[in-house]
């Protein structure tokens, strides 16, 4: 339990801790990805160790300031008693149709040109697996962004998003890392 409590007690931490949690959990995505998916050997020459910075950069510098953000307007716009069935559904019709689009679209820009890419390679990312990375978005984080704005408190949601996100980073990276780091 006392592991949970610390957990608990981070997540109503400063945003750079936030970041911290989040670059190291995009990181870690992109570990997991490369050695247990991907079947490269972690510190060889198969292991691509940029490209787990690069993913860990996007979660701490891109992702967590945007997200932490994000749920402070979701709270604060959002109609209805906080908690009731109107306030939960507006913050996840709010979430999975203007931020995850968005944020899916800022994940394959910044990961393919900080890879070096141009934005040729970024069309060419997105135009061959945006819609179905989305899908699969929706599948996922609809009931967890369900779970997350009707029973978890603010300050908390992002440590929440974090620890579900560990599972879809890896997902992330896999796709991200398709035909190269770019």
């Amino acid at each position: 339990m006392s592991f949970i409590n610390r957990l608990l007690q981070a997540s109503s931490a400063t945003l750079p801790r936030q970041c911290g949690t989040a670059a190291f959990l995009f990181g870690t995505g992109d570990f997991i990805a490369q050695a247990a998916v991907e079947k490269r050997k972690p510190f060889t020459s198969q292991y691509d160790l940029v490209r787990t910075l690069r993913l860990g950069f996007y979660g701490g510098v891109i992702f967590a300031p945007v997200t932490s953000v994000w749920f402070k307007t979701l709270e604060r716009f959002a109609p209805g008693v906080p908690g009731s069935v109107i306030n939960v559904a507006s913050k996840v019709v709010a979430d999975q149709t203007l931020a995850a689009p968005t944020m899916l679209g800022v994940f394959f820009t910044a990961t393919t040109l900080l890879g070096g890419g141009s934005f040729k390679d970024v069309q060419k990312k997105i135009d061959d697996n945006y819609w179905s990375t989305l899908k699969a978005s929706w599948a996922l984080w609809i009931p967890v962004q369900t779970i997350n704005m009707g029973f978890v408190p603010v300050q908390q949601r992002l440590l929440f998003v974090n620890v579900v996100s560990l599972a879809w980073n890896t997902f992330l990276a896999v796709v991200a890392g398709k035909g190269g780091s770019k």
